[in-house]
């Protein structure tokens, strides 16, 4: 083969630290293809406008990947259209006819909750409850639903007409073959995890001990059983740090939990905590403790969460609300060996899983 592959990854933005998991998951693949991959020529193409999506997603972020923007591939068509979302390949529909007819179509699944669980989400979502107080609650539940209804409608044409799917963990890939799709069309291929989490060098002595959480606050994050474990703590030797979208509980009654929003260098948040719990219903992978393996801080998971086996284990697993508080209290989390989880991170670095991704796209195209 002597002419490169030309791969099109499509986003609904390339804007760094926008906080928002699919996004990143697309400029890490960008960035590792650019960097490891010799026999690709891979292009980035955002559907969004950059000053509009700036103002709806008001986080901190410097740049986006503008110069390297698909525009010139009207003419010189990809090979591959790689979607980062089965709502992202709705967008399929315009997209294929104008850059390639034949191109082969990939799409990134990460879980199948919007099938599973769609009752729990966008009707009982503790982000509707922050967005919208009094008169304006009802209609911000109706517009959630409806998202996510037509989220479900994406998801399922993305199933059935994408010509191959790439899915994050061995669960994910079990319930598609479930719903009847072809072992064959689905590649299982981990999230990468960002060379740029990693443990940093204590500058000075913390007079607290510090329990961290990230999180979107959405149903499945399960973050109020945490508010509730840490509130029964009595020491005041701990602090509950909390990150991420607008948070939706009352922590007011409790001068030892510390809300800060969005946080402006992750690295340095994980390496603030002693400890990082998460404890997620489910989650199509789990970035968030991943990264937290990666700079060596030990985790907490929830026991029943359904996470994938390669980010749960190695976590410290609680079964219920006074588990959890128990668990804080007698500070057993340091019997997690930090090293070993560590190691699970190692078969997310970039140039293992974009060698995976390289593989995957010639196998698509016949050219194994």
């Amino acid at each position: 083969m002597t002419d490169k592959i030309k791969v099109l990854l499509v986003s609904v933005s390339f804007a760094p630290r926008s906080g928002l998991g699919i996004i990143e998951h697309g400029i890490l693949f960008y960035k590792g293809l650019k960097k490891y991959a010799k026999d690709i020529d891979a292009k980035a193409y955002s559907l969004s406008n950059k000053r509009l999506f700036d103002m709806v997603n008001k986080t901190n972020r410097k740049v986006t990947l503008d110069k390297d923007f698909a525009d010139s591939w009207v003419k010189e068509k990809p090979d591959i259209i790689h979607y980062m979302s089965p709502g992202i390949f709705v967008s399929s529909l315009f997209l294929k006819p104008v850059f390639n007819i034949k191109s082969k179509q990939i799409v990134s699944i990460h879980d199948l909750d919007m099938l599973k669980k769609i009752p729990k989400i966008g009707i009982d979502n503790y982000m509707n409850k922050a967005t919208a107080k009094g008169y304006m609650y009802l209609p911000v539940k109706a517009m959630n639903r409806f998202a996510h209804i037509m989220e479900k409608r994406g998801l399922i044409l993305a199933i059935k007409k994408a010509d191959h799917i790439l899915c994050v963990s061995e669960n994910t890939r079990k319930d598609l073959i479930n719903l009847g799709v072809e072992p064959s069309k689905i590649s299982v291929i981990y999230n990468i995890v960002g060379s740029n989490f990693k443990k940093l060098r204590k500058t000075h002595k913390k007079e607290k001990i510090v329990i961290g959480h990230l999180s979107s606050y959405a149903y499945n994050k399960n973050a109020e059983v945490l508010i509730k474990a840490f509130k029964k703590i009595k020491s005041d030797m701990f602090e509950l740090h909390l990150y991420g979208a607008k948070l939706p509980f009352d922590i007011a009654d409790d001068k030892r939990i510390k809300y800060f929003g969005h946080a402006p260098d992750t690295v340095k948040m994980y390496n603030s905590f002693d400890v990082f719990v998460f404890p997620s219903l489910w989650e199509g992978f789990g970035m968030p403790i991943m990264e937290a393996k990666r700079c060596k801080i030990p985790v907490i998971t929830y026991k029943n969460g359904e996470l994938p086996d390669i980010v749960k284990r190695n976590t410290l697993q609680f079964k219920n609300e006074k588990d959890l508080t128990k668990i804080i209290e007698g500070m057993k989390w340091k019997k997690i060996d930090v090293n070993r989880a560590y190691k699970d991170t190692k078969k997310c670095e970039d140039e293992v899983i974009i060698k995976e991704l390289e593989k995957m796209y010639k196998n698509v195209l016949g050219e194994r």
